[in-house]
């Protein structure tokens, strides 16, 4: 790499984290190294995409967990949007039901008499739409 302030911050900041943790080489120490290593070996026109990376990686792994509380009020939303869900599709069947139940066969074949007749009527197409 060729920015010379980059690698030298880079360097300040490792040696001042040094400072402050023990001179040994920790595992810590050891990817952070490798990690300086591979930026200063990534081509300078691909810096501003590594640090987009870099910066959504942090982000991701740095949300904050969902609090318990929000998790049961969630759970207590969906049971209720699931029961009122339920409350209608019973409501659908009896409904439904009773129009069957209801139904006189003598209009129902008359009703759908008319409704033959008046959707062919007005055709732009030769073809009737019911047959």
């Amino acid at each position: 790499m060729s920015d010379p302030n980059l690698a030298n911050s880079l360097n300040t900041n490792s040696t001042e984290r040094d400072s402050t943790q023990d001179n040994s080489a920790t595992p810590d120490n050891d990817v952070l190294t490798k990690l300086i290593l591979e930026i200063q070996q990534t081509p300078e026109e691909y810096l501003p995409n590594l640090l987009q990376i870099l910066c959504l990686f942090r982000q991701s792994i740095t949300l904050k967990p969902v609090s318990s509380d929000a998790l049961e009020q969630t759970s207590a939303t969906e049971t209720q949007a699931s029961n009122r869900l339920a409350q209608q599709h019973q409501a659908l069947k009896e409904l439904t039901k009773a129009w069957i139940e209801e139904g006189d066969e003598q209009e129902q074949t008359e009703t759908w008499e008319y409704l033959r007749q008046v959707l062919d009527e007005d055709r732009l197409s030769n073809r009737p739409l019911c047959q």
